[in-house]
């Protein structure tokens, strides 16, 4: 796994480029951490693909409902590499807060990044965030 420690900070860099750029409310910033062609499923479902679009619909959130929020430190629950040039990013955090606030805690979701290396530089590829909940409970 020792072959794997610069990737895998290079990883870290670029999910702490993401929070950074959420609390400065920089969708473009956000966006610059993804390839041209990635795909982004939000935890509500929405399916956007390519930065430009995923830079727009994040800036439109951060000047929204979403604006003075945060993203919290998320948890890595695996880190995996199928290929020298691709790696899983699995991770868990509470819902972005507004600064000063207690995250609640019924609110996280998993989130899984896809991250490919081009050209010596890491981005991901495809972002899944899906809350968790329970199942819903039975109708009689």
């Amino acid at each position: 796994m020792t072959d794997h420690v610069i990737p895998e900070n290079a990883l870290r860099a670029l999910l702490h480029a993401q929070i950074e750029a959420w609390a400065a409310a920089d969708g473009a910033a956000f966006a610059d951490t993804f390839t041209e062609d990635a795909v982004f499923v939000s935890v509500i479902g929405e399916y956007i693909r390519g930065r430009a679009t995923i830079a727009a619909t994040v800036q439109e959130g951060l000047n929204g409902f979403m604006k003075g929020t945060r993203m919290l430190e998320p948890a890595v629950l695996n880190l995996h590499f199928p290929a020298p040039d691709t790696a899983i990013l699995i991770t868990r955090s509470g819902r972005p807060v507004r600064p000063g606030t207690t995250p609640d805690p019924d609110e996280k979701s998993i989130q899984t990044r896809l991250a490919v290396c081009r050209r010596r530089q890491w981005l991901f590829s495809s972002f899944q965030n899906t809350r968790i909940g329970g199942f819903p409970a039975p109708v009689n």
